[in-house]
């Protein structure tokens, strides 16, 4: 399968991560987002990249798990988000109204200690948005703050792969 991988805001494509999505036995592709300067373009130009790609499932953190999570919808792929900045206003303005027919499996990881996206309040919006949970899994990590530890990341990726192995097949 080929993994989409969005990293978050004054972030980059971090290569560990890249190479454990590799070790895992997924093609990865990652593209740099200047969240600043391309502020307006950012999801249209990230939708074009998945479909051009021919992308099966996302991994993003921060906004870049809120791109992801709304691409996810859009795209109908599944997608793994950590800490995603979903409640954030500010990027709200620039996502197209998603109608989304088949529902992907999204699977979100919470880093509890996290002081730049608040838990609780991503919570809160995708009870708003998505009041049944369906085909949402949502982890809470006591240890885990904003930024995702190497050894977080390959073992959460590891379980989101392999779901969606099963989820390919049923």
């Amino acid at each position: 399968m080929k993994v989409l991988y969005i990293h978050g805001l004054q972030s980059n494509p971090n290569p560990k991560k890249l190479e454990i999505i590799r070790g895992l036995g997924q093609e990865v592709v990652a593209p740099f987002i200047d969240y600043e300067k391309e502020e307006t373009e950012i999801y249209t130009k990230v939708k074009a990249f998945a479909i051009e790609n021919k992308i099966d499932l996302i991994i993003g953190s921060s906004l870049g798990g809120f791109l992801g999570f709304w691409l996810a919808k859009d795209l109908e792929i599944p997608a793994l988000l950590f800490n995603p900045a979903l409640y954030f206003e500010s990027m709200q303005p620039y996502i197209p109204e998603v109608d989304c027919k088949n529902i992907p499996p999204i699977y979100v990881c919470l880093g509890e200690k996290d002081i730049q996206v608040n838990p609780a309040k991503v919570r809160e919006y995708i009870e708003k948005i998505n009041p049944s949970h369906k085909k949402l899994k949502i982890v809470s990590a006591s240890w885990l703050q904003h930024g995702i530890d190497l050894t977080t990341f390959e073992s959460m990726s590891a379980w989101f792969l392999s779901d969606q192995k099963v989820y390919k097949k049923e």
